[in-house]
């Protein structure tokens, strides 16, 4: 008999909140629904999320077997090492992505990188990459940023913030493949510009769909950019601009980028200070990307 998602959360160890992501982005599961639309988990349905979760704890990322059927998940489960079954079980109770921002922040203020990459990587395994970008990361940098400078948080503690994200982010997702056709992304950004976490989270977006990445990091001149891209016969290129706004060296920039890149790789530009220069620079061939959603649209529409 069908049961609602609280027992079935119970009955699979998967919560309620991970239940519905794992529904709405990877299309794991499709409930039936009662006349009020309340979800109903049938006994496949509950043995499905006991063996996602087991995998997803067991370093699988869930964008990559949230599709197999349940036989196929069933054998990937045998093919665990014998005490799979042992994975200990979230810690600290962290299931929400304001909870994760939360318990990320304190294990900053507390210098505790082992408690911080512990949490992201929990996120990770959660929420999948793409929910840990969008609803942890993302959010995380912002309040850091905020509480930085409203002086409740110290330099030192957004460094190693920064340091443990960084090497998260460049860390490839257990289970990832990228197929060998597929299109290059050069990311970086230009001289002078020294902020690279927004370009860090470009290149692990664009891994997570698939993209063949070759990350360059902050502070390179736009001719280096280029040789590289070429080189790599990129089909796009993306620069992350962070800070200052309106300034005309970075507009100078960003004309010269665009000028030396071949006419068919399309140039990306996004990061916080991004939209103080999409006005000056409407005439150029650039693709704006004033968000992480707004990257993603256009990634994929350049990916096909």
């Amino acid at each position: 008999m069908p049961i609602p998602i609280q027992r079935a959360s119970q009955a699979s160890g998967v919560s309620p909140h991970v239940i519905r992501i794992w529904e709405r982005r990877y299309n794991a599961l499709s409930p039936s629904r009662t006349c009020t639309n309340r979800r109903m988990y049938c006994d496949e349905a509950v043995l499905r999320l006991k063996l996602l979760r087991l995998l997803t704890e067991n370093g699988h990322r869930i964008g990559r077997v949230a599709g197999l059927c349940t036989a196929e998940l069933e054998e990937l489960v045998r093919k665990l090492p014998a005490n799979a079954e042992a994975v200990p079980a979230p810690a600290g109770g962290l299931e929400l992505p304001g909870q994760f921002v939360e318990a990320a922040i304190e294990a900053s203020k507390r210098y505790d990188s082992d408690a911080l990459r512990g949490v992201l990587s929990q996120a990770r395994r959660q929420l999948g990459q793409r929910g840990m970008l969008h609803h942890v990361i993302c959010p995380m940098i912002l309040k850091v940023g905020e509480s930085w400078q409203q002086g409740t948080l110290r330099p030192s503690h957004e460094h190693i913030a920064t340091a443990v994200i960084r090497e998260l982010l460049l860390t490839p997702v257990p289970g990832s493949q990228i197929a060998a056709h597929a299109p290059e992304l050069v990311v970086a950004t230009p001289a002078g510009e020294l902020h690279e976490l927004g370009a860090l989270i470009v290149a692990a977006s664009a891994r997570d769909l698939g993209w063949h990445v070759t990350y360059l990091g902050p502070n390179l001149p736009v001719e280096e950019i280029a040789a590289c891209a070429a080189a790599r016969n990129a089909r796009a290129v993306a620069l992350s601009v962070v800070y200052p706004e309106k300034c005309p060296v970075i507009e100078g920039k960003l004309r010269r980028m665009r000028d030396i890149l071949p006419a068919t790789m399309k140039l990306i530009v996004g990061g916080r200070a991004a939209e103080s220069y999409r006005e000056t620079l409407n005439e150029v061939d650039i693709l704006w990307a004033n968000c992480l959603h707004g990257l993603d649209d256009v990634l994929l529409k350049i990916q096909r």
